[in-house]
């Protein structure tokens, strides 16, 4: 018999975490090596440059997550501290982990610019505070609209009545910045086009909890036609910034409507593997761009550069982020969520009931 933990999970969605991860790796395997000191151009041709995509994802998802995990919590101010803990313990106890290796390396090694050492701008980058600089880890630039979206699904657990209202004011306005005020940061962050994809990702939620979806393998095949479409539109220049955001974050809806409703009608079964790695996807996502870097400046330091193929060093740069991630997951990230959870909730760590295909522990990040 499965574990309830095991049961209540969309083992689909935790699988789709990895391809967005790997998506990640691959964007950043090609746009890293473009800097003049290592290959000063795109390798493979750029082909795997919209990669970035699976950031559009992630954030769809985690919209469609928190309100498909927490839905029963609106409205209910109780429970609010175990919602603000498990957010907590989920996002910044992993990151802490790698910026306790990243930030010494800053300070005592002269790695990176002098802002790279500036006591504000570190401790802003620890908090996840949005700044106009990207922070310490460069990709958790996408964490602080995780924790701004967390926050305000927090207010929400306070007062169910403000969630349609606020939202509809929210998307409003991001819609007014986008095409009409472009306001500077922090106006800029917090209506920013890519919190619509949170939005988006608790509609998904909203919808799949009141009915089913029809013909869910013609939904899941269409976001994947659309998400081949905007690739090579993108590759050939042909698709705006904002119409990326669009095009990726709808296709990622149908991908999410798809996917769930193939698996809750047991029409698709996810192999084990897939979701052991979709687990660890956010410490892939964590770790990812430092190894790469890591493995650039090692070739490209010493006399390996020369004889190494392109096409090798691009898989070194796919390859070993998932590898170190998968590592850092199991020997890092697990114990210490695991162990602060249980400070939190007790031995038995158990939380209120969730709806039916969802667990608490089921949550993501870009």
């Amino acid at each position: 018999m499965q574990p309830a933990s095991q049961k209540n999970k969309i083992t689909s969605l935790e699988a789709g975490r990895f391809i967005a991860a790997l998506l990640v790796v691959l964007h950043h395997a090609t746009l890293i090596p473009t800097e003049a000191r290592f290959l000063g151009y795109e390798p493979l041709g750029g082909w795997f440059f919209p990669g970035h995509m699976g950031v559009e994802f992630f954030f769809v998802l985690s919209g469609f997550i928190i309100m498909y995990a927490h839905q029963a919590d609106l409205g209910r101010p109780a429970r609010i501290g175990s919602y603000l803990w498990r957010r907590v313990s989920r996002i910044y106890f992993p990151y802490w982990i790698v910026l306790a290796v990243l930030i010494p390396a800053y300070l005592f090694t002269g790695m990176g610019s002098a802002e790279k050492r500036d006591p504000v701008y570190l401790l802003l980058s620890i908090f996840l505070v949005p700044q106009e600089a990207q922070p310490a880890l460069g990709v958790a630039w996408t964490l602080t609209h995780e924790v701004m979206f967390y926050a305000l699904f927090g207010l929400f657990i306070l007062s169910r009545r403000l969630m349609v209202p606020v939202i509809g004011l929210w998307l409003t306005l991001i819609l007014a910045n986008q095409y009409v005020l472009n306001l500077p940061f922090p106006g800029g962050f917090i209506l920013s086009l890519y919190n619509v994809l949170f939005i988006m990702g608790l509609g998904c939620a909203l919808y799949v909890s009141r009915r089913s979806v029809p013909m869910p393998g013609l939904v899941l095949g269409l976001g994947l036609a659309i998400v081949a479409a905007a690739w090579a539109a993108e590759l050939a220049f042909e698709l705006r910034w904002d119409l990326q955001r669009i095009t990726y974050g709808v296709s990622s809806v149908l991908i999410v409507l798809g996917l769930v409703e193939l698996e809750r009608s047991g029409r698709i079964r996810v192999p084990s593997w897939m979701v052991a790695l979709g687990a660890a996807s956010y410490a892939i996502y964590l770790v990812h761009a430092v190894v790469q870097s890591f493995v650039l400046n090692g070739v490209f330091r010493t006399s390996v550069a020369g004889w190494l193929p392109e096409w090798a060093l691009f898989a070194a740069l796919v390859a070993l982020p998932v590898i170190v991630g998968v590592v850092f997951h199991h020997v890092a990230e697990k114990p210490v969520i695991r162990l602060f959870r249980a400070v939190r909730f007790g031995r038995g760590g158990a939380a209120a009931s969730m709806p039916q295909g969802m667990s608490r522990d089921h949550s993501t990040v870009s």
